[in-house]
C-alpha cells in the first residue's frame, strides 16, 4: 500500500475531491492490493527440492531474485529519507526492540 501512495506522490496523482469517488478510489486500491491482478489461477505441482526442474527454475530466476533484493534495499533506503509516517514509526519501533 505504501508503494502505491509513494507512486501517487511521485507522479503527482491525487484522489478525487468528491468524497464518494475518493472512497471508491481508496477501496479500489485496497481491493487491488488484497486480491492482486493478473494472477495465475491454474493449479500446478511444485517441483521437488533438488530435482532438475527446481534447479532449472532457480537458475532461471537468479537475476529476478537479485533485482528484487536490490529494489527492496532501495525501497528501505528511500523510506528512511521520505517514507510514510507509519513506516518510519515501524522502523523506529524495530530499532528500539533491537531488530
Amino acid at each position: 500500500e505504501e508503494t502505491v501512495y509513494r507512486l501517487m506522490k511521485y507522479f503527482d496523482f491525487s484522489f478525487s475531491d468528491d468524497e464518494t469517488k475518493k472512497m471508491e478510489e481508496e477501496d479500489c486500491i485496497k481491493d487491488l492490493l488484497k486480491d492482486g491482478t493478473n494472477a495465475n489461477t491454474v493449479e500446478y505441482e511444485m517441483p521437488k527440492k533438488g530435482s532438475q526442474a527446481a534447479a532449472l527454475i532457480k537458475w532461471q530466476t537468479q537475476f529476478d531474485i537479485k533485482l528484487f533484493t536490490f529494489a527492496k534495499e532501495i525501497f528501505d533506503a528511500q523510506t528512511k529519507v521520505f517514507g510514510s509516517k507509519e513506516r518510519k514509526k515501524e522502523m523506529k519501533k524495530r530499532k528500539k526492540e533491537g531488530h
